[in-house]
């Protein structure tokens, strides 16, 4: 029952990873949103209207799975019975730095708001006088960050967002690739062929996510060409899209979606 339930889980994080680039770049093609254009990284979404509550919905719920779920303490499950709890803790890592991703702001399209003034807090409801003698209601944030805007406006979102991307490359490539279950062994040293196939699409899509980020630190930082030049072509959306899109069909694998693959 369990290892149904983590294959269930599995294919709604790969759908998720999938759905986010998909979406935003819908949205960007049609011109349905503001300022009726692809933004320079999906991250930039957050300043978009609905758009912005989809990007942090996606990345959270990816986040409490990733965190909550994959943890066998101990039992054997099949498909992740191999997992280590180091491997167990960066798992939980990558949940958080999805989740952190979503909460604290890249420095986007607008110029107008401080990071403080955007991370995503609770609101708590609070009356007002108006002119007529009676009362409307207003949203106003639960919390103030304002004099933590030294410690916000570092570079939390591109710090979270590496490593998430490098802990997945590295479950793709390293962990996915794994025997997990006999069923996937002919003999002590021979693979099924499709277990041979599940791992060639891993070990593709785990290089896919590892260079999609290096690509990212190179060109973020202006280490090859100037970032105006690589803002011109959406460099970073469209390596933020494989990497999401990579990860994303490796868990709908790992989640055996494609019934062609497994064993």
């Amino acid at each position: 029952m369990r290892a149904h339930t983590f294959e269930k889980v599995s294919r709604t994080i790969g759908f998720v990873a999938i759905v986010l680039p998909l979406v935003c770049v819908i949205a960007g093609v049609i011109r349905v949103i503001p300022p009726n254009d692809l933004q320079n990284s999906i991250f930039h979404f957050y300043y978009i209207p609905f758009l912005g509550d989809f990007f942090v919905g996606c990345l959270i719920f990816n986040g409490i799975l990733l965190l909550f779920t994959f943890h066998t303490n101990g039992v054997p499950v099949p498909g992740w019975q191999n997992l280590s709890s180091r491997e167990s803790l960066m798992m939980r890592f990558a949940g958080v730095s999805s989740i952190m991703i979503a909460l604290f702001p890249t420095g986007g399209p607008s110029d107008s708001y401080s990071k403080s003034e955007l991370i995503r807090v609770f609101s708590q409801l609070t009356k007002y006088p108006d002119e007529v003698g009676g009362s409307i209601a207003a949203a106003t944030p639960a919390f103030d960050f304002q004099n933590l805007h030294w410690l916000l406006d570092l570079y939390w979102q591109k710090i979270f967002a590496g490593v998430m991307f490098a802990i997945l490359a590295y479950f793709t490539y390293c962990v996915f690739t794994r025997v997990q279950m006999d069923a996937s062994r002919l003999k002590a040293d021979e693979l099924t062929p499709q277990k041979l196939k599940r791992n060639r699409y891993y070990r593709f899509f785990g290089i896919v996510i590892a260079l999609s980020t290096v690509g990212l630190i190179i060109g973020v930082f202006g280490l090859v060409i100037s970032l105006g030049t690589w803002d011109h072509y959406n460099a970073t959306f469209a390596l933020e899209a494989f990497a999401l899109l990579a990860f994303g069909f490796a868990w709908l694998i790992k989640g055996r979606y494609f019934t062609s693959l497994n064993d």
